[in-house]
């Protein structure tokens, strides 16, 4: 049998395209139902395979967790869910390159001699001093780049670079070439390694793939049935997988989903 929402609606918000149906802590009605976390969240700082013939070291965080390193020059590095970095075990002199694949926060130590150049599948981000993150994951249908402090470089290939200011956010997508900035707020959108979860106009594709690396989970769901709305919401870094699920039934009157092990079926 499909669930419906948990008892109580804990997020910090939740709107479809823009129609915000609870506060924060408002109560939906009903008993809170005891949460289901099918795998924890876990905060680690871990280190892979460092290579004995290149001092190359790869920093991998798993479905279902956030990782994170200080580099050698002081660089600390946040890794979401399903993400890899790839970094030298100490730089060369005149530049500071990592590669990344999945999403990544970076408080990058200053060193004017040296930038520090993120390159991923589609662009390379260049900064000397700041805070930023990248997200980049294979097969999602854009990447982006968002500023925190200080400034960046965004290099496209085929498109002229742009610098980014504080607030900003640079959003590529390769099939169709297409490049669009935005202003947002870079403190909610770096928050997932704090554990939350932060949606904004978001489609229930993108919802779904971040959800599956959060709670390590495969969620199948009939896209011919799938409804084109607009997704605004925030999860609490104790929400659990059945909590969130919940709040989309909200989102999406007369959707249900039913949870067997590490699989979950959502119905429209």
């Amino acid at each position: 049998m499909g669930r419906s929402a948990p008892g109580l609606f804990r997020n910090g918000y939740a709107s479809v395209a823009g129609s915000t149906l609870q506060s924060a802590g408002a109560a939906v009605g009903g008993p809170l139902r005891p949460s289901l976390l099918l795998r924890p969240l876990s905060l680690t700082r871990r280190e892979y395979s460092i290579s004995p013939l290149d001092g190359t070291c790869n920093l991998v965080a798993g479905y279902g967790e956030i990782s994170s390193v200080t580099l050698e020059d002081g660089t600390v590095v946040h890794l979401n869910s399903g993400s890899t970095l790839l970094y030298p075990e100490s730089f060369k002199e005149g530049s500071r390159i990592v590669y990344l694949t999945g999403e990544g926060n970076f408080d990058v130590a200053k060193d004017p001699s040296r930038p520090f150049i993120v390159k991923t599948a589609h662009m390379d981000v260049q900064a000397l001093g700041t805070s930023f993150c990248i997200h980049s994951y294979m097969g999602e249908r854009t990447v982006r780049t968002t500023l925190k402090e200080g400034r960046v470089k965004v290099d496209i290939s085929g498109e002229e670079s742009r610098v980014l200011e504080p607030g900003m956010q640079l959003e590529y997508n390769p099939s169709e070439k297409t490049v669009s900035l935005s202003i947002v707020d870079a403190g909610r959108t770096m928050s997932w390694e704090d554990g939350y979860l932060s949606f904004n106009n978001s489609s229930f594709p993108e919802v779904v793939s971040v959800l599956e690396r959060r709670f390590n989970v495969s969620i199948s769901y009939n896209s011919e049935n799938m409804r084109q709305s607009a997704l605004n919401v925030r999860f609490m870094p104790d929400e659990s997988l059945e909590d969130a699920l919940g709040v989309l039934t909200l989102l999406m009157p007369g959707s249900s989903y039913r949870i067997e092990g590490d699989r979950v079926f959502y119905h429209f």
